[in-house]
């Protein structure tokens, strides 16, 4: 036992406001394997959150909490963490012992522990960042466990593409792979891809124009938030089917500096469903464009050839996000703000 350790008599669990419920009512929920019973605030309508104490012995099933509600409080998180479903993961933080590991030189990696499994993130040869891929695993906890290989994130080859893009390349309209998620089998089972198109990128040279739209946006029309939605296909290149969306919102500061990346999530499209182990691969993208694995993976991410100047992310400019398949959408805080809160209701 710890002596410095403080003594906490309570679990903070956060719950949601049903949207079939409303203030006043008693509604069942759980924690930690059981079940209670909670009474809603008054002031409170479907989709918001309150949180509630619960005894770390736990509560007997099906007992009511008395004066469990928490009053309101503020918070401000700043910690690199990943939601897969409504699990949460944190970014280890390496000791020394791990920075100096020299059998991880080679094959760096960042662990994202959660209360029931951690999240893994691999590469698996640095010295040659875009031939080799990047590997996610879960790892269950207890002594001696080996983490379960969920997939990998790889650049696409040659192989990949359609035979007028590699043998006729200037001449090739159509889709084209830029990233590809596998599964353990060694099969795509989803991919990133852009579209070309004849003469798409013509208007291109109207970029120079965007520091004067970018004044206009932020002094006039006061939309300096940014949506971004990109496609996430299935392991067919031909086919146009849209599995999920990669969301990415972005704050302007200033007119004259890169915008900042305020939020990334994966988001399923409407009646598709992707496991556990799927979403867990596929947050290998997010993790590694997000900047916060950046001093673990210099060399395959950064560095000329590595692995972030073939990944597609938003630019700003029409053309080539069009061409990387991801639509754009400029908001105000106040729609910013409707649009969030909008997500996490029912």
């Amino acid at each position: 036992d710890n002596p410095f350790k403080m003594a906490s008599k309570y679990t903070r669990v956060s719950l949601r406001v049903p949207g079939w419920a409303k203030g006043g009512m008693i509604i069942e929920a759980s924690a930690a394997g059981k079940k209670f019973k909670v009474q809603i605030p008054e002031h409170l309508h479907p989709g918001q959150y309150f949180t509630v104490r619960v005894p770390t012995d736990g509560p007997q099933d099906g007992k009511e909490l008395k004066h469990s509600v928490v009053s309101p409080e503020v918070t401000f998180n700043l910690e690199p963490n990943i939601f897969v479903g409504n699990d949460k993961f944190f970014k280890e933080i390496k000791s020394c012992k791990d920075w100096c590991d020299l059998s991880t030189c080679c094959c760096p990696y960042v662990k994202f522990s959660g209360k029931d499994k951690s999240i893994v993130l691999t590469h698996k040869c640095c010295c040659l960042p875009c031939c080799c891929p990047f590997e996610a695993s879960a790892l269950e906890p207890g002594l001696g466990k080996k983490p379960k290989v969920v997939g990998t994130l790889q650049p696409a080859g040659c192989f990949d593409q359609n035979c007028t893009a590699v043998f006729c390349p200037c001449f090739y309209t159509g889709p084209k792979m830029q990233a590809k998620f596998v599964g353990t089998d060694g099969d795509i089972k989803y991919m990133l891809k852009s579209h070309i198109k004849c003469c798409q990128y013509l208007c291109v040279f109207l970029a120079v124009c965007s520091p004067c739209f970018r004044c206009v946006r932020f002094c006039c029309t006061d939309t300096q938030y940014t949506k971004y939605e990109q496609n996430i296909y299935g392991n067919d290149l031909n086919d146009e089917t849209v599995y999920a969306k990669v969301i990415y919102t972005d704050r302007m500061i200033c007119p004259c500096i890169p915008d900042e990346r305020v939020q990334i999530r994966i988001e399923p499209l409407e009646g598709k469903k992707i496991s556990e182990e799927d979403l867990i691969l596929l947050s290998t993208f997010p993790t590694l464009i997000s900047g916060y694995t950046t001093y673990e993976f210099a060399l395959p991410l950064i560095l000329p050839g590595g692995y972030l100047s073939a990944l597609p992310t938003p630019c700003g400019i029409a053309q080539v996000d069009d061409a990387n398949n991801i639509q754009s959408e400029h908001l105000t805080i106040q729609e910013s703000l409707q649009t969030r809160q909008a997500e996490d209701m029912f």
